[in-house]
């Protein structure tokens, strides 16, 4: 369900708003980046993931958040142990609010 905060729309996930926009005025604590190689994976647990790392940083909310699924190569599939051809990856700004 969406929720509006400091002007801006997002979701809830474990405690956490998450926002595609930027939030003006709001300093970022750090920059967060997850990946998922498992291609049965979700959204729910790429911001669950990101959820608990905001709030091991004191942080409530990740603002600029950037999601999706990618393809691995061949190249990743038989050197780096990814067993999947895909994985779920979720990007963002942790920040207090």
């Amino acid at each position: 369900m969406m929720e509006e905060r400091q002007g801006v729309k997002g979701t809830v996930e474990g405690g956490v708003f998450f926002t595609e926009a930027s939030i003006q005025g709001v300093v970022p604590i750090k920059h967060l980046h997850v990946e998922i190689s498992r291609q049965n994976s979700n959204l729910v647990e790429v911001k669950k993931l990101l959820a608990q790392r905001v709030l091991s940083l004191c942080g409530t909310a990740i603002m600029n958040f950037r999601y999706g699924q990618k393809k691995h190569s061949w190249f990743q599939q038989a050197f780096t142990f990814k067993w999947d051809t895909e994985s779920w990856h979720g990007e963002g700004d942790a920040i207090k609010i």
